[in-house]
């Protein structure tokens, strides 16, 4: 069965892309990725930036504070960050691949 990705939002692609087993379907992977990059949007989590303070309050409110999402801890969100833009590379590199095939 298939699922038309065309009509979701970027936040249910950015979840869709964050659920999909590239190993056990790189095709969804792909299709997900193309079109988040589409919309021009990374395949990841950005947090905005401060309002107040540059790196160093940053750095001191992830230490000290542990900021929350919706229920997820900052480190939570960088760890998922860091997953998706290794994924980002397998993905690329599937790509990259079928176009050499």
């Amino acid at each position: 069965m298939s699922v038309d990705l065309s009509d979701y939002s970027v936040k249910e692609l950015n979840e869709a892309w964050i659920a999909v087993d590239d190993h056990a379907y790189p095709d969804r992977a792909i299709e997900i990725y193309k079109l988040l990059k589409a919309r021009g949007e990374a395949a990841f989590y950005e947090e905005p930036e401060l309002e107040h303070g540059g790196f160093l309050s940053k750095v001191l409110n992830y230490i000290f504070i542990p900021t929350m999402h919706g229920g997820v801890i900052a480190a939570d969100i960088e760890l998922e960050n860091d997953l998706a833009r290794m994924k980002e590379q397998r993905v690329l590199a599937l790509i990259s691949s079928s176009k050499k095939a």
